[in-house]
């Protein structure tokens, strides 16, 4: 995976966030299944970072099943909402357009990120040097394997390779493109080869300094040092001159739609919204 195909990624998450809980699932009671299982998959992701005491596992476990239980209450129908606006997309829009969705989307991915940061706060209070030192180790490990990807992929085809990129998440949401369409991507592409990469340097200086603060964590002024450092990841998510090219690129192509694929795309998303209602039904009993 290039840097470039990972920034296309990084922008396909960041819309792929409008969708949440049933983007990642072939039918809506797979979506179900999926998200009554919410709780114990943000568990487990945890539970990668060190070796935990029952206790520590306990509350992780406890704090993911509240966070299921604010989401689905108070996210859930704002997510659904974010979708029907989605479905109205027409010709006219512009790129404009496109950037409020990707913005609302980004917001509420902030609201759930938010959620979480005073009970990690809290966690990381009563951590051991042993499990500090497991997590810099687990850090260590996925910038390596994030070096490795770009090392096996420094001989790809950027461009080819973020065009399929966009043109799988095209599909996923009904739409598979015409070679016009991509020639259309490929156009606007080097700008955003232009506009600079994100760093795997900066990610480990974030890290460095994060593990810094854990190693700190019994001195005054932890919580107010771990808290802003813990909200700045949220500013990979600000705007800059590459997100600008991907609304145009978003704008273009529902802008191109024929007949056929805007039906097949509007299907789509409806599809999201019913399996959505489903869910968000079934969280009230």
């Amino acid at each position: 995976m290039t840097v470039n195909k990972m920034r296309l990624k990084r922008f396909a998450e960041k819309f792929i966030v409008i969708l949440f809980t049933v983007s990642l699932n072939s039918c809506s009671v797979v979506g179900q299944w999926w998200y009554d299982r919410l709780d114990i998959y943000l568990a487990n992701y945890f539970f990668e970072y060190a070796e935990f005491t029952n206790n520590q596992k306990y509350f992780i476990r406890k704090t993911t099943k509240e966070f299921k239980s604010w989401n689905a209450n108070s996210e859930l129908p704002k997510y659904k909402d974010l979708l029907v606006e989605v479905k109205t997309l027409n010709k006219k829009n512009t790129s404009k357009d496109i950037e409020k969705i990707i913005v609302k989307g980004r917001t509420l991915f902030q609201e759930s990120y938010y959620f979480f940061t005073p009970y990690i706060v809290t966690f990381c209070e009563e951590l051991t040097d042993q499990q500090v030192d497991e997590i810099s180790l687990s850090l260590g490990k996925r910038i390596d394997k994030w070096k490795s990807s770009l090392e096996e992929s420094k001989n790809e085809d950027s461009v080819k390779n973020s065009i399929e990129s966009f043109s799988r998440f095209s599909r996923f949401v009904g739409v598979k493109l015409t070679r016009e369409q991509e020639n259309e991507l490929k156009r606007l592409y080097p700008r955003i080869e232009n506009s600079g990469s994100y760093s795997i340097e900066n990610k480990k200086i974030w890290n460095t300094k994060l593990i810094s603060i854990l190693e700190s964590r019994k001195k005054v002024g932890f919580k107010s040092k771990i808290t802003l450092h813990l909200d700045s990841l949220l500013k990979t998510l600000q705007d800059n001159e590459s997100d600008n090219v991907y609304y145009e690129m978003i704008a273009i192509i529902n802008t191109s739609l024929n007949e056929k694929q805007r039906e097949k795309f509007q299907r789509r998303i409806n599809y999201f919204i019913n399996a959505l209602d489903k869910i968000i039904t079934r969280q009230n009993f």
